[in-house]
């Protein structure tokens, strides 16, 4: 696929984008057309028409009898869009498609699964400010432009190796897990191509692919592999916490998940006395003695209903859940009352069928009911447009990369963040990639995950790869005083993105309205297992727990008993979504002139990773390559040649391997500064040197 020129924009070029702009969806001036045949690309559209842009899909005009990428599942593809058919043998068909692209300004392809375009389309996208490809591999390295279908990718990126049951084969996860999350990387980056489009006049190539998502996502795994271990697939147990596991019950299956010494102090009495040995008191001594714990848990829950579990342990705040089969998953209570699945009609047959309702809402606000297009329902729009027509085609433009040095996309940026473990640690760190000042709040004594194993001079490696060029500071918000320092902070930050228990910070004194008179400006960012707006208010959730309640792990099944993915899938993927939701939110108020609240449920999110499997199954996709273990993916030449795991020194000089961006913007990449040290027991100030604004070129 050859590449646009890239290019700056003149003021008035870019009017015509901000004008008439709907405040309740950011990009509602944006006009999209997408391409491309992955599942991802569709994904991808579908999140940015829920945010207002206006997406028109390509679509074929004869399917055949066996459908590539995204089109298995046309209600998917195409729900909230305007559709075109195209025969490309047909000359006014290709005309018209042309006139979209002239006219828009972002396309998104993928040019492994679409590698025969007609030129003329390959010559608009030049003129196009923003190209976003999804691949398998990307432009560079040893798989460049090579082709892959899901669960090969997965292969290749220990996605399967790491999931599974101990003794088993390796199994390959069901849901399209690196497709569903390399949508949501793409509309980020998208997102963030579209601020550096208004702010710097300039337009640039995006691209992202599985192979970076995959790798990246092996957070609780590389840390092992360069310890010196061999990562082991653990079923539904994690690798650094005991217990956690799916135990068996009277009637069905329940998911129970400690993260710290403090839940286990609270559930153990529940088992029995063959858990009160002190020495269990600590997470290590219970890793060492996995299976024994596991084994008196599962006597204690079979004997009971999955409801008589998990009331025993909702006094216990400890996470637990059972697991929700996929054709039920409409009928899930928390799901149905946050309307995260909407039936509507199929104009194509009349049925009734399952859709995916928007992932973010912002203050609450319901969002614009979808619908499924006709076949070809853009024709019109695409023959009244004349060749040229677009707001970017009145003129000059300067294409030279060299022309000046643009600055970070998110420079200037204020960035709180009140997070633990993966979701919320995970959308700041990307902030921060690209130039957010994040400064990250710490319970005294430092967060939980700085301990866990492997660690190195005291230092957990996870919790650094985790957390990235963030700076700390420990604060005890029990503490009239350290509320005080919060408030300061708060004050002049832009956004404030955390992952607590729903109505912890506001029993504190932070609740949304506190917030808005400390600062009208703030973008504040709370993402929980359930959302804050629930019928579990208040309830306990972690990955694996969420993967059991969204659908995700019924899908996922060995000799029946369903198994979670060993990534970390619903975390991650609730951190992507914190992501995007967080550069739409700046969009937004830079029409509002004021800031939002977005609640985001990790189970929505893990709901929508599902949505493909709702209305069809897909053709069966078996992988052709063997799985490569962890440490032949870390030290993959495509891993290398990607720069997926770099090495970053601290303020102590200490040598971190940590995760490149799977966000890859041409003018404006993310990069990776100074890495996480320890926590400031002193207040610390928003940074005002600018040197670190500049893109280095």
């Amino acid at each position: 696929m050859k590449k646009t020129d890239t290019h700056n924009y003149t003021n008035t070029e870019l009017r015509a984008r901000i004008d008439g702009r709907d405040a309740r969806r950011p990009y509602s001036a944006v006009r999209v057309i997408e391409i491309g045949s992955r599942l991802a690309v569709g994904a991808c559209g579908r999140l940015l028409s829920d945010l207002g842009a206006e997406v028109t899909i390509v679509e074929p005009k004869t399917l055949g009898t066996a459908p590539k990428g995204k089109w298995f599942d046309r209600i998917s593809a195409v729900v909230g869009k305007e559709s075109i058919c195209v025969d490309r043998d047909v000359a006014a068909d290709i005309q018209a498609v042309k006139s979209l692209i002239d006219d828009c300004h972002v396309v998104i392809l993928s040019s492994d699964l679409d590698a025969d375009l007609p030129e003329c389309w390959i010559e608009a996208f030049k003129g196009c400010p923003i190209v976003c490809d999804i691949t398998a591999f990307g432009t560079t390295g040893p798989l460049a432009g090579r082709f892959a279908e899901e669960t090969s990718v997965q292969a290749l990126t220990g996605v399967v190796t790491t999931t599974g049951f101990p003794g088993k084969p390796p199994t390959p996860v069901a849901i399209p897990i690196l497709e569903m999350s390399a949508s949501i990387y793409a509309a980020s980056a998208v997102a963030i191509a579209l601020r550096v489009l208004e702010q710097q006049k300039l337009g640039q190539n995006i691209e992202v692919s599985l192979f970076d998502v995959g790798v990246t996502t092996l957070t609780t795994f590389m840390p092992a592999y360069y310890a010196g271990r061999t990562p082991e697939r653990l079923g539904n147990g994690h690798s650094m916490a005991v217990p956690w596991n799916a135990y068996p019950t009277a009637d069905g299956w329940v998911l129970i998940c400690l993260t710290n010494d403090a839940q286990w102090g609270r559930f153990y009495p529940l088992v029995g006395k063959e858990l009160s040995d002190r020495s269990l008191a600590r997470l290590e001594a219970r890793i060492q003695r996995r299976d024994e714990i596991d084994s008196l848990i599962s006597a204690w829950s079979t004997g009971l209903t999955l409801q008589e579990v998990t009331e025993a342990l909702k006094d216990c705040d400890v996470p637990c859940g059972g697991i929700v089969a996929i054709d039920k998953i409409h009928e899930e209570p928390n799901l149905q009352a946050r309307r995260s699945i909407a039936f509507i009609k199929n104009p194509l047959d009349d049925t009734l069928v399952r859709v995916a309702g928007p992932l973010i809402k912002f203050d609450g606000e319901e969002g614009t009911p979808q619908s499924i297009p006709a076949r070809d329902s853009a024709r019109n729009k695409a023959n009244e447009r004349p060749s040229g027509s677009g707001p970017e085609a009145t003129a000059g433009v300067e294409s030279s990369i060299s022309a000046f040095s643009p600055m970070m996309p998110l420079a200037g940026l204020r960035v709180v963040e009140i997070g633990q473990l993966t979701t919320a640690p995970l959308s700041a760190r990307h902030l921060a990639s690209f130039g957010a000042d994040v400064i990250k709040i710490e319970a005294p004594g430092g967060e939980s995950a700085r301990f866990w194993a492997p660690m190195r001079e005291g230092v957990s490696h996870f919790f650094v790869a985790s957390n990235g060029q963030k700076r700390s500071v420990e604060l005890d918000l029990r503490q009239a005083k350290d509320r005080e320092e919060l408030e300061i902070l708060l004050s002049d930050a832009d956004v404030l993105v955390e992952n607590m228990k729903p109505g912890a910070l506001s029993k504190m004194g932070f609740d949304r309205d506190r917030l808005k008179s400390i600062n009208p400006r703030l973008i504040y960012c709370a993402i929980s297992g359930f959302g804050a707006q629930s019928v579990y208010p208040g309830r306990a959730a972690v990955d694996t727990v969420i993967q059991a309640m969204s659908g995700m792990m019924d899908a996922t099944r060995v000799d029946g008993k369903p198994v979670k993915s060993g990534i970390s899938a619903a975390d991650i993927a609730g951190g992507e979504v914190g992501l995007l939701s967080i550069i739409a939110a700046l969009a937004r108020r830079e029409i509002t002139g004021v800031g939002c609240a977005i609640d985001i449920s990790m189970q929505d999110v893990g709901a929508w990773m599902t949505q493909t499997l709702w209305n069809c199954r897909p053709i069966e996709a078996h992988a052709v390559e063997e799985p490569l273990s962890v440490a032949e993916v870390c030290t993959h030449a495509q891993t290398t040649a990607r720069e997926l795991i770099v090495t970053a020194t601290d303020g102590a000089g200490r040598h971190w391997e940590v995760f490149g961006s799977p966000m890859r913007l041409e003018r404006t990449p993310a990069r990776i500064g100074t890495l996480i040290g320890p926590p400031s027991k002193v207040p610390l100030t928003w940074a005002t040197d600018q040197d670190s604004s500049q893109v280095s070129t």
